[in-house]
């Protein structure tokens, strides 16, 4: 049973994540699960580590090696923000140099830690090379937050990172997977393993931008379909083609960069690019559209992953067509809430069917679950499964125990 941690806890919890996101960055799971948490914790969220080196490869990230000048940044009453020291790191591919790297940016955060009121403290990690972070904040409990298969990232060296995350899983005690497959792997190191999926922002949900705003998309014929993401290798381009050749009553609306050679869709008259659009824009672009494409492709990394665009969608009131990249889309699927095409020509079908069977019963239907599925409630999640572990460590009894000393 899921509690409120605000009338659970009076013990004051401190929970220092190191991410390899930027606060500002494109929102994945760091940073709405913190925007989360500090409703009822106090956070720490330290930012994505650069150094010289990550500028050579990102010259646009330059700004970033002055973001520690500025110290401790703080957000709003219990949250706040810290860029990491320039230092000399060089990624997973040079493990040890960043174990000693780390040894210098744990006096950093440390020494920030200490202006914070006192607390139990909890370290969270994204990021296997952050395991070196282990008892060196004073924590009382350890969370590994993996929202992919790390070691199947193109830049990633698989190996390397399979050791790495195993060490990792060995001295965490608990461990959030954001799909089931993802959870099994983890499981086999670390017992403590939940399957917390992704959610939407609900705040992107609240508020209806401006009709200019969307001059371009009203300007399309109906009916529309959407894909929204970047157009990567994971995606499946030929299959976006061949909806867009076989219904052509259908305009495809493509959302997002694309890091692909995507001139034959450009070629097509019912498939339109339209860029990247602020997220709090996309709920409205999918209500203009009757279904929502995620034409994946099944690898180890797509099979372990529930993405974010498949709650979107649902959110949003239309159904998302998926490609049988993942058996977690197996219970949406079981309750009507995804259709998982099996073959190519399964796909198109799906998308002729599910815009044929677009109705305002259909929206309401899948918003009202789409809805549901938000940030706050896989924290409530989250509190659940630590709260039970501290309690059982002794760390933190419950509120009866402490009140009867």
């Amino acid at each position: 049973m899921t509690r409120s941690p605000k009338s659970e806890s009076v013990t004051p919890r401190l929970h220092i994540y190191l991410s390899s996101n930027f606060w500002d960055s494109l929102w994945i799971i760091q940073q709405p699960i913190c925007n989360e948490i500090r409703r009822d914790d106090l956070v720490l969220y330290v930012e994505r580590f650069v150094s010289v080196f990550t500028i050579l490869r990102y010259p646009a990230l330059w700004r970033r090696l002055f973001a520690w000048l500025s110290g401790m940044r703080r957000l709003d009453g219990q949250l706040w923000v810290l860029a990491p020291l320039p230092l000399f790191h060089l990624g997973h591919r040079a493990p040890w140099l960043f174990r000693l790297e780390f040894r210098i940016q744990q006096l950093w955060i440390r020494w920030w830690v200490a202006r914070l009121p006192d607390a139990i403290r909890i370290l969270w990690m994204d990021n296997p090379l952050h395991a070196c972070a282990v008892g060196a904040m004073g924590e009382a409990a350890r969370v590994y937050h993996v929202a992919d298969e790390v070691s199947a990232f193109p830049a990633s060296h698989t190996k390397t990172m399979q050791v790495l995350e195993r060490a990792a899983l060995e001295k965490v005690d608990i461990v959030f997977a954001a799909a089931e497959q993802l959870a099994a792997d983890k499981r086999r190191w670390q017992p403590r393993t939940y399957t917390i999926w992704n959610a939407i922002d609900t705040r992107a949900f609240e508020s209806e931008p401006s009709l200019e705003e969307f001059q371009e998309i009203e300007g399309l014929p109906k009916p529309r379909v959407a894909f929204v993401g970047v157009l990567d290798r994971w995606v499946d381009l030929g299959l976006l083609e061949l909806v867009a050749t076989r219904l052509p009553q259908v305009h495809v609306l493509l959302i997002g960069p694309s890091r692909l050679d995507d001139r034959a869709l450009r070629a097509l008259s019912n498939v339109h690019f339209l860029g990247r659009r602020d997220r709090f824009q996309i709920p409205s672009i999918l209500r203009r559209c009757s279904a929502s494409l995620v034409p994946f492709k099944k690898s180890k990394l797509t099979e372990r992953i529930v993405p974010l665009k498949v709650f979107e969608a649902l959110a949003a009131g239309i159904m998302p067509v998926c490609t049988d990249f993942s058996t977690d889309l197996d219970s949406l699927e079981r309750d009507h809430f995804a259709a998982v095409a099996r073959s190519p020509d399964a796909f198109v079908a799906a998308v002729q069917r599910v815009v044929a069977e677009d109705s305002t019963a259909s929206r309401e239907r899948l918003s009202r679950f789409g809805l549901r599925q938000t940030w706050r409630e896989r924290w409530l999640q989250m509190n659940t499964v630590i709260s039970e572990y501290l309690e059982a460590a002794g760390i933190d009894p419950p509120v009866a125990a402490r009140m009867s000393d």
